[in-house]
Parts: C-alpha cells; sequence; structure tokens
C-alpha cells in the first residue's frame, strides 16, 4: 500500500476482504512547512496552518473489522 487514499485489499489479520480506513495524522511535512512560514515571518500562529491541511498530513491505513493497523503512508 503506498497510497494516502483508502485501498481494497485482504486483511492480514482477520483475513476479511476490506477498504481500509484511513487516519490523517501529523508528519514531518508539517512540522517542515511549519518551521519554514516561522521562517519567513509567519509566527503569530499563521505558521500553525500546515496542522490543518490534510492534504499535507501523512496517513494510516487500518482494518475496518478488526482495527488492526496495516499500513502507515508517508508524505516525506
Amino acid at each position: 500500500i503506498s497510497t494516502s487514499l483508502p485501498m481494497r485489499t485482504t486483511c492480514p489479520y482477520c483475513g476479511n476482504q476490506i477498504v481500509t480506513e484511513i487516519t490523517p495524522v501529523n508528519g514531518v511535512l508539517n512540522w517542515l512547512m511549519c518551521l519554514g512560514l516561522c521562517l519567513c515571518g509567519c509566527c503569530l500562529g499563521c505558521c500553525l496552518v500546515p496542522f490543518w491541511m490534510r492534504s499535507l498530513k501523512d496517513v494510516t491505513h487500518s482494518c475496518p473489522v478488526c482495527k488492526h493497523h496495516l499500513y502507515h503512508y508517508k508524505r516525506v
């Protein structure tokens, strides 16, 4: 699995055919963007905008049946 979109797969834990559940989580890209904005002078709260943007976050794939963690997609 190498995508930030839900994928159809077989869960290795429960054996069911599933479409993965995805959960956005903060990752390295969010912190780099925050640091970059701080260095550009946006330190009065604007530097926190990357933490609100779903498109910049890493994604965790999990099984909707047994809830096991299957994969972590990292943007950086």
